[in-house]
């Protein structure tokens, strides 16, 4: 009698791809924002939050499981990101950033990249200022982060003073993220705040003083209820955070 055999076939979920991370900046454990970008289109993924130097990214999708990603955190109004991983949901990474350039400063060229910054409202483009990064695509296929600066407030131009090995470059226009939220900080007309959890908008002072004890229940901008006053007679903003935009890729130009 010959033998009846039921294989069952699993299929791979499309969202079961996963990132765990212990991140240390300058040789701390990392507290706040993480941002996972696709390097190689200079796609950004999903944004969480480190606490103590430990981030988990999840149900990442499955089309992401063989490709390089970075992480990218801002520290001290500049932008830095990490070596390049893979998902893996086993292995926890232990990923090291420095902010003085050692171990991972950019090598290369003196080159420039310029161009100009603008934002779109209500159908009509004008200049904005914001912090640029250079990433530049290695011919080894490494990637370095190669130069930054912000974009003039009043004509949107900016000049980036960059090293390159002549390989593609990527320019990443970031908005302006703030400081965390922190218990009875005083702050001041024009600092900008945003939530421990983010929620996709980040909150500029009109009316400064010392923040609350507890962190309020923040609001979204609805287009009229955009401003509030909290605890303490502070009044905020709620300004959407706009994902970082990419330009690229272009080829930095050397100086003579």
């Amino acid at each position: 009698m010959q033998e009846c055999r039921i294989e069952q076939l699993i299929i791979p979920k499309p969202y079961n791809n996963s990132i765990a991370v212990t991140l240390t900046v300058d040789g701390l454990p990392y507290n706040g924002v993480v941002e996972l970008y696709q390097p190689l289109n200079t796609r950004y993924l999903v944004a969480t939050k480190a606490n103590n130097g430990q981030t988990v990214m999840k149900n990442l999708p499955a089309l992401l499981a063989d490709k390089n990603l970075c992480l990218l955190i801002t520290h001290e109004g500049r932008p830095f990101s990490s070596e390049l991983i893979t998902p893996d949901n086993v292995v926890v990474y232990e990923l090291a950033i420095s902010t003085s350039g050692s171990g991972g400063a950019p090598t290369g060229d003196p080159a420039t990249i310029t161009g100009k910054v603008e934002r779109v409202l209500d159908n009509q483009a004008e200049p904005a200022a914001r912090q640029l990064v250079a990433i530049e695509h290695k011919p080894d296929g490494s990637w370095s982060v190669t130069g930054d600066t912000t974009s003039n407030a009043e004509n949107g131009s900016y000049t980036l003073d960059v090293l390159t090995e002549g390989g593609d470059t990527f320019v990443l226009a970031i908005d302006e993220y703030g400081v965390p939220f922190t218990a009875t900080a005083s702050v001041v007309q024009g600092d900008l705040i945003h939530p421990t959890i983010p929620n996709g908008h980040v909150y500029r002072v009109e009316a400064g003083g010392t923040l609350p004890a507890t962190e309020p229940e923040w609001w979204i901008d609805t287009g009229t209820t955009h401003t509030r006053t909290i605890e303490g007679d502070i009044t905020l903003r709620a300004i959407p955070f706009y994902r970082p935009l990419a330009h690229g890729p272009i080829k930095a130009e050397p100086l003579l």
